[in-house]
Protein backbone atom coordinates (compact mmCIF):
# COMPACT_ATOMS: atom_id res chain seq x y z
CA UNK A 1 0.00 0.00 0.00
CA UNK A 2 1.54 3.11 -1.02
CA UNK A 3 0.88 6.04 1.34
CA UNK A 4 1.06 9.80 0.80
CA UNK A 5 1.14 12.34 3.34
CA UNK A 6 0.52 15.81 3.05
CA UNK A 7 1.74 18.34 5.47
CA UNK A 8 -0.68 21.33 5.75
CA UNK A 9 -0.76 23.27 8.52
CA UNK A 10 -4.22 22.73 9.21
CA UNK A 11 -4.20 20.35 11.89
CA UNK A 12 -3.73 21.31 15.68
CA UNK A 13 -2.24 18.64 16.86
CA UNK A 14 0.25 17.84 13.85
CA UNK A 15 3.17 16.75 15.68
CA UNK A 16 2.25 14.02 17.29
CA UNK A 17 0.07 12.49 14.12
CA UNK A 18 3.45 13.22 12.16
CA UNK A 19 5.79 11.40 14.50
CA UNK A 20 2.98 8.14 14.08
CA UNK A 21 2.89 8.44 10.77
CA UNK A 22 6.86 8.73 10.46
CA UNK A 23 6.67 5.13 12.26
CA UNK A 24 4.35 4.04 9.75
CA UNK A 25 6.44 4.97 6.80
CA UNK A 26 9.45 2.52 7.76
CA UNK A 27 6.85 -0.52 7.63
CA UNK A 28 4.68 0.94 4.67
CA UNK A 29 5.97 2.63 1.54
CA UNK A 30 4.92 6.33 2.46
CA UNK A 31 6.08 9.39 1.14
CA UNK A 32 5.77 12.89 3.34
CA UNK A 33 5.43 16.79 1.47
CA UNK A 34 5.66 19.23 3.28
CA UNK A 35 3.15 21.75 1.56
CA UNK A 36 3.61 24.57 4.23
CA UNK A 37 7.23 25.29 2.64
CA UNK A 38 7.05 29.01 0.47
CA UNK A 39 9.46 27.94 -1.42
CA UNK A 40 8.16 25.30 -3.30
CA UNK A 41 8.31 25.18 -7.19
CA UNK A 42 5.93 24.04 -10.01
CA UNK A 43 8.22 20.85 -10.56
CA UNK A 44 7.59 19.91 -6.36
CA UNK A 45 3.73 20.50 -6.86
CA UNK A 46 3.85 18.20 -10.54
CA UNK A 47 6.35 15.55 -8.24
CA UNK A 48 3.36 15.76 -5.22
CA UNK A 49 0.60 15.28 -7.72
CA UNK A 50 2.44 12.16 -9.14
CA UNK A 51 2.74 10.93 -5.70
CA UNK A 52 -1.01 11.69 -4.96
CA UNK A 53 -1.90 9.76 -8.07
CA UNK A 54 -0.23 6.37 -7.00
CA UNK A 55 -0.82 6.45 -3.69
CA UNK A 56 -3.56 4.06 -2.37
CA UNK A 57 -3.95 6.48 0.62
CA UNK A 58 -3.84 9.84 1.19
CA UNK A 59 -3.20 11.25 4.73
CA UNK A 60 -3.88 15.20 5.28
CA UNK A 61 -2.38 16.95 8.26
Amino acid sequence: MNIAILKTGLFPDAETVTKALEQLADSAPAVIHDTTDTNLTDAHWDRILDDLLIADRVIVI
